[in-house]
């Protein structure tokens, strides 16, 4: 079991992680998890949904990394099975933060695929988005302030909430960032063409085209 642990911890989706890690708090039953992931904002980094929920529960058990704790039975609803953290489960959770903490991993971005390709916009369409963007990005960054604001209100604590703190730092830096960009567009100190600079063709061809 240890050594399939090892094998997939890398692959853990944040969805898994978020089940682990509230797992190792109390044993719980999908709903209650579902129900907690979104009390404390969860969903603002995980996909969340009760097909994903459901199967990524099943893939955990099936691995051993949780087990069916008990069964509630409430009135007419169906019986629900309460899930516990396994030992091999804990072990997992920490290998995989570990990782995930220590080793940065290439991501493939929406907005940096629109960054490609935005010399196809004319030069004032260009800002006009890049301004809405700002806009939609200060609206979003206002909204998990307040969140942050009221959940340490209630009696989080910061460490509990670093996630979010670090989701709004993001996204005030990318909002200076496109802020800026913007302004050179404007102002026209970022020439608005793609391609390579006359002369720095045979500057390529000397230092080669290999990539790291």
């Amino acid at each position: 079991m240890e050594y399939m642990a090892e094998e997939t911890v890398v692959d853990l989706s944040p969805l898994a992680l978020s089940i682990l890690e509230l797992l190792n708090e109390r044993p719980m039953h999908p709903y209650e998890l579902a129900a907690t992931m979104r009390a404390r904002h969860h969903d603002e980094f995980i996909r969340l949904n009760f097909g994903s929920l459901y199967h990524t529960v099943e893939v955990l058990e099936r691995n051993g990394w949780i087990v069916p704790a008990e069964r509630e039975k409430e009135g007419r609803r169906p019986e629900r099975t309460v899930y516990r953290l396994a030992d091999a489960g804990r072990r997992v959770l920490l290998q995989a933060v570990s990782e995930i903490v220590s080793q940065p991993r290439r991501e493939y971005l929406h907005f940096s695929a629109g960054l490609m390709f935005m010399h196809h916009l004319e030069r004032k369409a260009a800002v006009e988005r890049l301004e809405q963007r700002s806009q939609a990005l200060r609206e979003t960054i206002t909204k998990l302030s307040r969140i942050l604001s009221e959940l340490l209100d209630s009696g989080h604590t910061r460490l509990t909430l670093i996630e979010l703190e670090h989701k709004i730092a993001l996204l005030e830096a990318e909002r200076a960032w496109v802020d800026k960009i913007a302004k050179e567009i404007t102002d026209g100190k970022l020439e608005w063409k793609a391609g390579i600079e006359p002369g720095a063709e045979s500057l390529r061809r000397k230092h080669g085209t290999g990539a790291h």
